[in-house]
């Protein structure tokens, strides 16, 4: 996978590209039209040691595996360490934390996302799958009583935080 992001990134970014790695053989390739955004930010997501290494290593950001609490803090210090042995910050990792769309309601989802919050998250998912809904506008009204659960006001194209809203 390690390769194959190397890989990515270099197709992302450069006209013609020639490469040999272990797994990969690419010679004189590249994209047309480049990506408008350079680089593509990479993110992972893992639930094992050698995974969590390899966030630190490559990822621009995470998808823990686990929940936050004692497990997410232990994987959180092999992808710290990983990052820091390759020469990186790894403050700069996205982390994103997931919360799913219940019967409970807005104030579970609030809570959980709190939890993410605290631990540390940078980004939130909302999951809506299997939560019952039964058309794509339940499922768009439960996402925006999410986002205001957490504190966020639904726009026209994206949901983003107030500047009156944001935490410290």
């Amino acid at each position: 996978m390690s390769e194959q992001i190397e890989l990515m990134r270099r197709l992302w970014t450069e006209r013609s590209v020639t490469f040999t790695g272990q797994d990969d053989t690419v010679n004189g390739a590249g994209l047309a039209p480049l990506p408008v955004q350079r680089p593509i930010p990479v993110w992972i997501g893992g639930s094992s040691r050698p995974a969590y290494r390899r966030i630190g290593r490559v990822a621009d950001g995470w998808f823990p595996q686990v929940p936050p609490d004692e497990r997410l803090e232990e994987a959180r210090s092999v992808v710290a360490e990983a990052a820091a042995e390759a020469g990186r910050d790894p403050a700069q990792l996205g982390m994103e934390g997931r919360v799913s769309w219940t019967a409970d309601g807005e104030d579970k989802l609030a809570d959980r996302a709190g939890q993410w919050r605290k631990a540390g998250a940078s980004h939130l998912s909302v999951n809506t799958m299997g939560a019952g809904l039964s058309s794509v506008d339940d499922h768009l009204e439960a996402l925006g009583r999410a986002a205001a659960a957490v504190g966020l006001r639904a726009g026209s194209d994206e949901i983003r935080p107030q500047p009156d809203e944001i935490q410290p």
